[in-house]
This record gives C-alpha cells, sequence and structure tokens, in this order.
C-alpha cells in the first residue's frame, strides 16, 4: 500500500456516493430496457428489478437526509426523479399502472368492488353473518 492511498479519507466520500449513485441509477436503466446490450439491440425490461434499484435509492435519500453536500443531494434526487418518470412510462406501455407507493389505494366509492372468483385449489367455507344468513367465502389449499 503507497502513501496515496493512506491518505485516502473523507475528501474522497463525495465522489464515491455520486459514483454509487450513479452505479445504482444505470442498474436500474439497464433494468428498464434503456441500456442497449452488448449487441446493440434494446436491452430486456424487468420492472420488478427496476423498481428494487429505485428503492435502493430511495433508501439512500432517507438514510442520508441532512448528511449530503448539495452536489451530492442535486445527483440523488435527480436520478430518482427521472427513474420515476421513466418506470411509469414504461410500466403504462407494459400494461402495468406503476408501482404502489407505500400507502394501500383506496377504492373509489362511485366503483362496486370487483366480485373474488375462486381459483381451482380453493374451496368454499361457509361464515354466518350478523342476520344469520351465510356468505361463501374461500380459502387457499396448498395440498
Amino acid at each position: 500500500m503507497n502513501e496515496d492511498q493512506k491518505q485516502s479519507g473523507p475528501q474522497d466520500l463525495p465522489s464515491t456516493f455520486s459514483q454509487l449513485v450513479i452505479m445504482i441509477a444505470t442498474s436500474a436503466l439497464q433494468q428498464l430496457g434503456q441500456v442497449p446490450d452488448p449487441s446493440g439491440q434494446r436491452g430486456e425490461i424487468h420492472l420488478d428489478g427496476a423498481q428494487g434499484m429505485i428503492d435502493i435509492l430511495e433508501a439512500l435519500s432517507v438514510k442520508t437526509k441532512g448528511n449530503l453536500e448539495e452536489g451530492e443531494k442535486k445527483i440523488l434526487d435527480e436520478s430518482l426523479t427521472m427513474l420515476r418518470m421513466q418506470y411509469v412510462e414504461i410500466a403504462k406501455t407494459q400494461g402495468r399502472g406503476p408501482a404502489p407507493t407505500g400507502g394501500a389505494e383506496k377504492p373509489n366509492a362511485s366503483e362496486p368492488a370487483p366480485e373474488a372468483t375462486p381459483a381451482q385449489d380453493e374451496e368454499p367455507i361457509q361464515k354466518p353473518t350478523d342476520s344469520g344468513e351465510s356468505k361463501t367465502r374461500y380459502r387457499k389449499s396448498y395440498g
């Protein structure tokens, strides 16, 4: 180990942090099919993988809040904004809506809730209601 390697310290961290953000953002872009593969063709789209990379950047943003220099914060915020917008656009073209955002979506009160249909490996069970009527519910069987 030479003297240059021994003297690396906190002054090297901003570039390392920025490189980490760029590396994760690039991985997300690859998962979104925005980076061509080695043959020059458009890459495959893996929305779940892209969502995982975006989640990692969001965790970094939360965990480093108040501890970043202005340039680091700007790179992180702009990367997250760009990736989220691309994710939503690609998810729409793939026939999937945007990924859930932590909270449960509230159903629209004007629309009735869709009726659940049993799968082949589910069996109906009876559950009595307050009025004495029985409602059919379904339980998944794994055997």
